[in-house]
């Protein structure tokens, strides 16, 4: 039998994957080194390579690490639609209403995935539902691409479809693997009086998510080419919309020294402050004490692109709902469900003296001379 030569390096990195293939909450390196024998150096050198080249990626800077959107790109390659349920089920769990996936099938739509939320009689969907697409904010997803007129105009400007049934009303946000054309809708039904800008944020946040998985370069659903995106201010119920959002804040201050540093962090915005919580080990804490005067940077990563800028101080406030509180709306916020430490948790108080936002791109004009 000839001689097969292999290479170890290659080996491990594909048991790596496989191993957290099998963990949907991720694998902390500590796990990694434990149950492969590895060195620190070794896990981190894998680590990088993996998650440079998005087989792999990470919840901030300290969070586990989970299949990233490279793999998931190619397993929809060969099992789009299997695929595509199986990372519908990681979103849903971070909503507490009920919410569906939803495929088209000729004049009509078919929920092909459904998880139940906190309140499972009311906007309940059904495996194997299927109703017109006219007559459902999901199917409106679909419409969308193919009609002209202001309501189809309106989806297609927000990427969102509302419709109201009697009492309640259906949210839906299209899932394009292209990151152009709607293949499914991601669609919540709850009572019109519990409906808030901060749903919408999410669930157009979760389809995005999804459709850059699935191998989309970006999401700008339903542009027949890269569109122009004009710049303007956000007003301020706009703002505070977008701050409702599942988005990773920057925060930019100095050191003892003078330098500047900017470290990627989770916040809750409530009560016209935001909080930002630091764990054990992180060395920004210090660095706030000292010179409380911060800038945060809060962005999304596809169109619109709106970004909002907030100045201020960062003080240390213990959390109104307590530590307890903080950390379950974090999990909530940011769809991790692995046990956060909570012991010595540092919290901050921001409030802005000064905030402000934008969307779209400023146009350039170069000329020669």
């Amino acid at each position: 039998m000839p001689y097969i030569r292999r290479v170890p390096a290659v080996e491990r990195a594909l048991r790596i994957l496989e191993w957290i293939a099998e963990r949907p909450e991720g694998a902390f390196p500590s796990d990694l080194m434990k149950r492969f024998d590895l060195s620190r150096t070794s896990t981190f050198a894998l680590l990088n390579t993996l998650k440079a080249h998005g087989y792999l990626e990470q919840t901030g800077s300290r969070g586990p690490y989970r299949l990233g959107p490279r793999w998931w790109a190619l397993a929809a390659r060969a099992h789009p639609e299997r695929t595509l349920r199986e990372l519908f089920r990681a979103e849903a769990r971070g909503f507490s209403e009920s919410i569906a996936l939803v495929r088209p099938a000729g004049d009509e739509g078919v929920v092909i995935e459904a998880v139940a939320g906190r309140y499972p009689l009311i906007g309940h969907w059904g495996v194997g539902e299927r109703f017109p697409l006219s007559a459902s904010a999901a199917g409106w997803v679909f419409l969308a691409d193919r009609q002209t007129g202001r309501r189809w105009e309106r989806i297609r400007r927000t990427g969102i479809a509302r419709r109201t049934a009697g009492s309640l009303l259906e949210i839906a946000a299209p899932i394009c693997p292209d990151g152009r054309r709607p293949y499914a809708a991601l669609a919540v039904r709850l009572p019109a009086a519990r409906a808030s800008l901060a749903l919408s944020e999410s669930l157009r946040a979760a389809a995005a998510r999804l459709s850059l998985r699935l191998g989309a370069p970006a999401y700008q659903p339903y542009a027949a080419e890269p569109s122009e995106l004009p710049l303007r201010r956000l007003r301020p119920l706009e703002i505070a919309a977008f701050l409702e959002g599942p988005w990773i804040a920057r925060l930019i201050g100095l050191r003892a020294d003078g330098r500047p540093y900017a470290v990627p962090v989770w916040y809750v915005w409530e009560r016209s402050a935001l909080w930002i919580a630091a764990f054990p080990g992180s060395r920004w804490p210090h660095y706030v004490r000292a010179y409380p005067r911060i800038t945060l940077l809060i962005d999304e990563p596809w169109p619109p692109l709106r970004r909002v800028r907030v100045e201020g101080e960062a003080l240390p406030c213990p959390f109104p709902e307590g530590t307890d509180g903080l950390i379950a709306r974090l999990i909530h916020r940011y769809r991790v469900d692995w046990p956060l430490p909570h012991h010595n948790l540092e919290t901050f108080q921001i409030l802005p003296e000064r905030m402000e936002g934008q969307r779209g791109l400023m146009a350039l004009s170069l000329s020669e001379g």
